[in-house]
């Protein structure tokens, strides 16, 4: 393997994922979702460059999605949100926070699926991307 591996200028950024996180957690508007924890999936996309993991047999090299996971679950569990929306938003920040400027962007999807009647699931479907620390 060459030391030059870096990503295709333009192409998709790397990603490391989580997918279908199983979690118990307060989330909702209806009276019964604001007093009894459902079940809610989350997956994410954390966009960042692995080229440098790559080459690299070396954690600090990627984001750790094992960091991640903890994270998201612990701020579905302190929220306790009315909307989906705004549990995304909490847990796009912590994941910045933790990872800095090494998160360029990320897509985050929050599911419920035991809420609504006649589907398989609900809920939304959030993609930031970033372009510095600060934005």
């Amino acid at each position: 393997m060459t030391d030059n591996m870096t990503a295709n200028p333009g192409a998709a950024p790397d990603a490391v994922i989580i997918r279908d996180l199983t979690l118990r957690c307060i989330l909702g508007i209806l009276p019964e979702e604001r007093v009894k924890p459902q079940r809610v999936l989350v997956s994410a996309e954390l966009y960042t460059d692995l080229s440098r993991a790559l080459q690299h047999d070396d954690i600090a090299e990627t984001l750790n999605y094992a960091r991640a996971a903890e994270i998201i679950a612990a701020v579905a569990a302190a929220a306790e949100a009315g909307t989906a929306e705004y549990l995304a938003g909490r847990i796009i920040a912590a994941l910045r926070e933790e990872f800095g400027a090494r998160l360029q962007g990320i897509l985050l999807e929050i599911r419920k699926p035991d809420i609504l009647p006649g589907t398989t699931v609900a809920g939304v479907r959030v993609k930031r991307m970033f372009r510095g620390e600060n934005d």
